[in-house]
This record gives structure tokens, C-alpha cells and sequence, in this order.
């Protein structure tokens, strides 16, 4: 499935929904205050971002958390394979991006993957503002 702007959209909106994320609304508030910098084309739908430097917007994590992975969610694809999210922070807790990777990157996401809940995998960092 080709990467654009509306699957990081839709993406975004899948990972802030999840009741394993405790920062979705910091998530959707950080995602539409800022911008979609680069879309990966490796066949993940993957995304780097720009976010607002607008204090009035809550972080993800706290700012002394450092940068990388805050949350990890890992599911079952229905038909094989598996689906993984990882969100990204910089050095202030903002959104700097998320992975979407199927199969650990190994394969193209296909369309429209229909994911088994639970998930197999949930790490959240202490960082994470709930």
C-alpha cells in the first residue's frame, strides 16, 4: 500500500484511539498542530513530523524522557504476518513520528490489513503523560 499524508492521518487517529496508549490525546493534539515532514516509501507506511513549538499543546512525554520509542503496539494480521506501531518523540516530548511497519519491515504493508485483537505487544515508556 502506497504511503500518504491520510494514511498517517488514519494511522494516527488507530494508535491514539488504543486504550494501551495513555497519551492519545496528547498524540491527536500534537498531530494536528503540526505537520507531516516525510513519508517513508520503503512499502511501510511510516511517517516523520514536525510539531508545533506552541506550548498550549500537551506533549506525548515528558521533555526529560530524552528522544526515541514512547510506545510500542504489535498486533496479528488476519491471513499471517503482523502489523507494529512504535511512536517517536524528540528531546521535548513532541511527536516526531511513527513507524508502521508489517512484518518487522520485512514486506510492503498490504491493503487494508485487518489486525487481531489484542495486541501480542505493548510497551509504554513511564515518560508518557496520561
Amino acid at each position: 500500500m502506497a504511503n500518504s499524508a491520510t494514511l498517517a492521518e488514519h494511522w494516527t487517529h488507530f494508535v491514539a484511539s488504543r486504550p494501551e496508549f495513555p497519551g492519545g490525546r496528547a498524540l491527536l493534539a500534537q498531530f494536528n498542530a503540526g505537520a507531516i515532514k516525510s513519508l517513508c516509501d520503503c512499502g511501510c507506511n511510516s511517517y516523520e513530523f514536525t510539531p508545533s513549538l506552541d506550548p498550549s499543546v500537551p506533549t506525548i512525554a515528558s521533555a526529560s524522557s530524552g528522544s526515541g520509542s514512547v510506545f510500542e503496539l504489535m498486533f496479528h494480521a488476519r491471513g499471517g504476518g503482523s502489523v507494529e506501531f512504535a511512536v517517536f518523540v524528540d528531546s521535548t516530548g513532541r511527536l516526531a513520528g511513527i513507524d508502521v511497519d508489517y512484518c518487522a519491515n520485512s514486506f510492503p504493508m498490504p491493503e487494508q490489513p485487518s489486525l487481531v485483537d489484542p495486541p501480542y505487544h505493548v510497551r509504554v515508556s513511564p515518560s508518557v503523560a496520561a
